[in-house]
């Protein structure tokens, strides 16, 4: 994704980055962190072309600071959605089946699972998934599908006799790996599909780590780099798991009363306090369009109006929301504050709920910056919540 000759020290004029080109990077990933885990990676593309158009000179150490905060899967997602190698889903398209995805999944942790199990239990349970998804196959019309289930169905039943199965089996190994990598793509490029997945995938996993080190060095080089490839793959997707998870947990104060954020990250910014001129134009232009701009735009996204309604806004409120009017108890918030280096960038602006949540951010605005003037600096952690909208669930 990112231009070496831009994002080089050496060659690029901006010279090393700055904190305020890694916070505005910060910002994009933050504006598209989905509540379940992971990026939206569409809307993350979006960002980091204004970025590119806005601020050419330094977009290049911009993306960098977005990559080293992306998983594997991610970056290269991120990268074929720029590069325009693999766009992103249309909103009515419904992508990948999950129901086929889970089951390709359940196959092949049973193929796995058949390779170091003596009993027959795991190739005869593959051999009767394989002839009921064959069977379907043809009373929908899919005859090459139902070819290939076939096929798989005979080569799991010839599974069940020792040795053999193993060798037959040993071909499919490639194509374990390009289900894993679909599966774990279809994941990323829409989350919703987690919850049905990653079960499945739990058990792929347990299979592959379950495979002893010598029957992997025993297979054919091409079969053992695609058993290796999956382990990584999978490390990866249950290893950024384990990231997201982290909640990002900030402590506030609301009227004397200590608060807990979840998903707000601690932020190390520079802040610099903007010459008051300068500030009051950025506000006008906020009050006079932006806002409403940003409002418009979450409820023009279908799959943002899934987010709002999960965040606890009911219909009117989300008609108001398309009406460029904010909902009753809540604020548009600018993450990174115009008081110092903040933009009307819509990465930099969150709908949130304005008690305690937003009350609990500007009193710490207030404690952490509130004492400095005009062109007074100060390092700070500042609390920056993930998403467009906070908190993403009542």
């Amino acid at each position: 994704m990112v231009d070496p000759a831009r994002s080089t020290g050496a060659d690029n004029p901006i010279g090393p980055p700055s904190p305020q080109l890694a916070t505005q990077a910060q910002l994009a990933l933050s504006a598209n962190r989905l509540p379940g885990g992971g990026v939206d990676v569409q809307g993350l593309a979006a960002s980091v072309a204004r970025v590119r158009q806005e601020n050419p000179q330094s977009a290049g150490w911009v993306e960098a600071e977005i990559d080293r905060n992306l998983t594997p899967v991610e970056r290269g997602e991120l990268a074929r959605t720029l590069e325009g190698g693999s766009a992103p889903a249309p909103a009515n398209d419904a992508g990948p089946d999950p129901v086929t995805l889970g089951l390709d999944l359940t196959q092949l942790a049973l193929d796995i699972t058949g390779i170091i199990e003596p009993t027959p239990i795991s190739d005869g349970s593959n051999t009767i998934i394989s002839a009921g998804r064959a069977i379907g196959s043809l009373f929908s019309g899919d005859f090459g599908g139902a070819g290939g289930h076939a096929l798989n169905g005979v080569l799991s039943a010839a599974g069940i006799i020792p040795y053999l199965g193993d060798a037959a089996k040993a071909g499919k190994v490639g194509k374990w790996a390009e289900t894993i990598s679909e599966s774990i793509g279809a994941v990323v490029a829409n989350p919703a599909l987690r919850g049905a997945l990653e079960p499945a995938l739990r058990q792929v996993k347990n299979a592959v780590d379950a495979i002893p080190q010598g029957a992997i060095d025993a297979l054919p080089g091409s079969a053992r780099d695609a058993i290796n490839r999956m382990k990584g793959q999978l490390d990866e997707f249950f290893g950024a798991s384990t990231r997201q998870a982290d909640e990002g947990i900030y402590q506030g104060t609301v009227r004397g009363q200590g608060v807990e954020l979840r998903g707000v990250d601690s932020v190390s910014v520079n802040y610099v306090k903007r010459d008051r001129v300068e500030y009051a134009a950025l506000r006008r232009d906020f009050d006079s369009t932006v806002r409403g701009d940003f409002l418009r735009d979450l409820a023009g996204d279908p799959a943002k109006v899934d987010a709002l309604r999960r965040a606890g806004l009911d219909q009117t409120a989300i008609d108001r929301i398309a009406s460029g009017r904010v909902p009753q108890g809540w604020q548009v918030h600018h993450k990174l504050p115009l008081d110092d280096g903040g933009t009307n960038s819509f990465d930099n602006l969150v709908l949130i709920r304005n008690d305690p949540h937003h009350i609990a951010l500007t009193n710490a605005q207030r404690t952490l910056v509130g004492d400095l003037g005009v062109g007074q600096s100060r390092q700070v952690d500042f609390p920056i919540p993930r998403g467009f909208v906070y908190p993403p669930a009542p």
